[in-house]
């Protein structure tokens, strides 16, 4: 879910790659030291840390701001969609009435499995039960979980068992996130250019609009992406007594805020094609017991 916070970052990360292509502490492209970051030049930046405004370094700063803030409309009914899709490290595999969970070793848990069994007690016609991996479950967990939903199932470590005289097939499939628009709104963000020179500040001033001057879209450490746009440009020469120039230039971001849910990579159902072979929504293996 982009944030303002994942935002600003995300401008910081694209400037730092453009404007210090061997790292900040090698300078930028304009032969200066250079620090980019979230926020505001601080009074430390300018005279009580290792790297100041005096001693030559340059600073960028990004921010927002809230009276900018603007909704907009997003899709009607807030619809969910399917994205990337996960393959699965978690499978489950039946033998006869006894099926049995394991995780990849060293990865995170992630698919669907699951299990549909006929001839339970109390129930009429096959039953089916499914659980989708998430960062925690264990084999254990997971075969505890699917025998709690299949009456007359035990579970004992990784296995369950279902009652004598059941047939027994194994579910196994990946998952995909599907993600819902829940809100869309515009905000201002402000890119600011501190120097100690005036014609440093231009330097870099030109360096921020050139980097930027091709991007329309930028992607967030969760994966979301938002449109950044250009808007206007000044430069604020009010603190030069004070040996401080600056150059704020702001730039309209429209971003999502979006809800991520893994789902399953297919349903429960099925047709009979003979041979012991099941397909339909999933492929099944055929009935054991």
């Amino acid at each position: 879910m982009a944030d303002i916070a994942t935002i600003s970052t995300a401008i910081a990360t694209a400037l730092a790659a453009a404007l210090c292509p061997d790292g900040t502490a090698s300078g930028a492209v304009t032969g200066r030291p250079l620090i980019i970051r979230r926020g505001e030049l601080t009074q430390a930046d300018q005279g009580n840390a290792a790297h100041t405004l005096q001693q030559g370094c340059d600073f960028i700063g990004i921010t927002d701001l809230p009276e900018s803030w603007t909704r907009l409309d997003e899709p009607l009914g807030r619809p969910w969609r399917l994205d990337s899709q996960t393959p699965a490290t978690t499978s489950i595999s039946v033998t006869g009435t006894t099926a049995t969970v394991s995780v990849a070793g060293g990865a995170v848990p992630s698919g669907t499995v699951g299990l549909r069994v006929g001839g339970l007690p109390g129930v009429t016609g096959t039953a089916c039960g499914l659980h989708v991996a998430v960062a925690g479950d264990t084999a254990a967990s997971i075969a505890a979980t699917l025998a709690a939903s299949l009456p007359g199932a035990t579970a004992v470590g990784a296995s369950l068992t279902g009652p004598a005289g059941c047939t027994v097939q194994a579910i196994n499939a990946g998952t995909q996130a599907a993600r819902c628009v829940a809100r869309r709104q515009s905000q201002m963000f402000v890119i600011t250019a501190w120097s100690a020179l005036p014609e440093a500040r231009d330097v870099l001033g030109q360096a921020i609009s050139d980097a930027l001057a091709l991007t329309d879209w930028l992607t967030d450490a969760r994966g979301s992406t938002f449109r950044i746009e250009a808007r206007a440009t000044t430069n604020d020469d009010t603190a030069m007594n004070r040996g401080l120039f600056s150059r704020p230039a702001r730039y309209l971001v429209t971003f999502d805020t979006d809800l991520t849910r893994a789902a399953p990579a297919m349903l429960a159902g099925g047709i009979g094609m003979g041979a012991g072979m099941v397909a339909g929504d999933v492929l099944l293996s055929p009935p054991s017991g």
